[in-house]
This record gives structure tokens, C-alpha cells and sequence, in this order.
């Protein structure tokens, strides 16, 4: 049986290895088939399809889309929630178009990245602009000088290693959360433009961990029907959930008739309980994404 894993990041957005690292722990995995999929940006891919075709992994092209939806269908000030919902590209053909019409969000990860480090420096040291700076300067460093790849992430290790918070979840539990008081959301296309854009590519649309948006079991169940309605072509399983939740998520992707996929969610260091390879197992009626891929083989050209 293959071993596949569908969803995971390296040091172009807010994983910690290089795509050649990452192809290299993939490998001493056992991973058969993976997709990078950083976020809002493939500038990975090359670098990645070389190191696979080294080690004879079947790379897929991939990349993680932030995106914007309404969900409807709750009661008085709550009818409708605005939320950021992520969605995988996998075995697109056409890189330049994606990488083009992704040059916006990537733009957008910038300005937002300054105005989160911005609010941070409010908060800690009354709007210091050498500490402003210090801060931004640090997570620069993070990403190597592209300011567009930064990600909270990126700025949560650098709380954690100038000592303001323990660990890199305290930053975000006390600061970087949605609606925490560092936060800045990100500007997005939404998530049907998002899946247009994949279709246009010739890809196929994956709707990313739909259990991770802190949304209740009828609007987790709202949202993949949303998703599906928007003509998105599969849901990831979700990893490390309990039984109910798992099956209440089957149900959905059934009833939609969505295609499966599996991803850990890979980062590297930051994030050490995802595993790479440890990936939710399909059901027997399920069909999984990889089934359909039409551009596998260009990856090993």
C-alpha cells in the first residue's frame, strides 16, 4: 500500500525544513507520494521536484490557498459568521498561472505580518518603534528576508525566543488567535474564487482540515456542504479526532459525494505532534484525491 501525504509545508511559508529537507525526511518516512503545499505561494516546487526525482518520491504539485466565506444558518447576531478557511491545490498543471494569481495574497501576508508586529509592540512596550523593529527584524530573519512569506507562526517563535511568551501556543493563545489582540486577518479571494482558480490550473480543490475552524459540528457540516457546493472536489480527513467527530464528517463527505484526502499538516520543528506520513486512513467506500490525479507524472519529468 502506497503511504501518501497530501498536505505539507516547508521554509517558503512557515514549515522549518527546505523543500530538499522535507523531500529527505519524506524518504526516511516511506512516503511513496507527497504534496507541498505552503501557504499562498509555490515557490517551493522546484526545488522540492528535484530532491523527490533524487529520491523517488512522486512529488504533486500543491499549495494551500487562504480564502474567505460566510457561513449562514445561525440565530440573531450570530446568523452569520465571517471565516478564513484553507484550501489545498493538489496536481495543478499551470505553476505560472497559480504562482500569479497568488502574488496578491502573498503581498497581502506582508502588510499583515508589519501590522501584527506593529500591535504587538503596542501591546508590549507602548508602541516602541525600536522594539517594533527589533521584532520585525527578527522574524525577517525567519524567513530568510521574504517579508511575503511570513506567517504567525513565523512571529510566535520569535515571542517564544525572546523569552515574552513559554512556548510558541502561548503566543498564539494570548496574542496571535483569531480575536486576539495582535491579530490582523488576512486579505483573501474567496473560497469559490478559490476553487475556481484551482479548477482554471487543473487542479482539484481540497477542502484543508475542516475540523480546525473552531465551528460547531452544524456549521463544520455547513461548511463542507458549502464547499462542495462550490464545486470543490474533496475533503481532508480529519487526524486525532474522536469517533463521533470522524463519523459525523464521513457523513458529510457521503452526502456530498466528495473525494477524500489525506495530509499531517507537516511544519516541521514548530509544530513537532504533526508527524510527517501520520495521516488519517480512508474508509473502505471512500475514494481518495490521488485516484483522480491526471499531471502525476509531470512532477518526475
Amino acid at each position: 500500500m502506497q503511504k501518501i501525504d497530501l498536505h505539507t509545508h516547508s521554509t517558503c511559508s512557515d514549515g522549518t525544513n527546505t523543500p530538499s529537507e522535507l523531500m529527505a525526511l519524506a524518504a526516511k518516512a516511506g512516503i511513496d507520494m507527497l504534496a507541498l503545499t505552503d501557504h499562498d505561494t509555490v515557490d517551493g516546487i522546484d526545488e522540492a521536484k528535484q530532491a523527490a526525482k533524487a529520491l523517488g518520491i512522486r512529488l504533486i504539485h500543491g499549495v494551500e490557498i487562504s480564502c474567505s466565506h460566510t457561513l449562514l444558518g445561525g440565530y440573531g447576531k450570530y446568523q452569520k459568521i465571517d471565516k478564513i478557511i484553507h484550501v489545498v491545490a493538489l496536481d495543478f498543471a499551470d505553476v505560472s498561472k497559480m504562482n500569479a494569481t497568488l502574488q496578491a495574497l502573498q503581498d497581502a501576508r506582508h502588510r499583515r505580518g508589519e501590522q501584527m508586529v506593529a500591535r504587538l509592540a503596542q501591546l508590549l512596550a507602548g508602541g516602541d518603534d525600536g522594539f517594533a523593529d527589533m521584532l520585525w527584524q527578527a522574524v525577517l530573519k525567519k524567513v530568510q528576508g521574504n517579508a511575503r512569506a511570513v506567517g504567525r507562526a513565523h512571529i510566535a517563535q520569535v515571542l517564544q525566543e525572546k523569552g515574552i511568551v513559554p512556548t510558541v501556543q502561548a503566543a498564539f493563545d494570548k496574542y496571535l488567535a483569531d480575536n486576539k489582540p495582535a491579530y490582523v486577518p488576512i486579505e483573501t479571494i474567496s473560497m469559490a474564487q478559490a476553487v475556481a482558480l484551482i479548477h482554471d490550473c487543473g487542479g482539484l480543490a481540497v477542502l484543508a482540515h475542516p475540523t480546525r475552524y473552531k465551528l460547531s459540528a452544524t456549521r463544520t457540516q455547513r461548511l463542507i456542504a458549502d464547499f462542495a457546493d462550490c464545486g470543490g472536489d474533496a475533503c481532508e480527513l480529519p487526524n486525532h479526532e474522536p469517533k463521533s467527530t470522524l463519523e459525523m464528517i464521513a457523513r458529510a463527505i457521503k452526502k456530498h459525494d466528495l473525494l477524500v484526502s489525506v495530509g499531517s499538516d507537516f511544519h516541521g520543528s514548530t509544530m513537532p505532534w504533526r508527524r510527517l506520513g501520520s495521516t488519517a486512513t480512508p474508509l473502505p467506500l471512500q475514494t481518495g484525491v490521488w485516484q483522480r490525479f491526471a499531471n502525476i507524472n509531470h512532477d518526475n519529468d
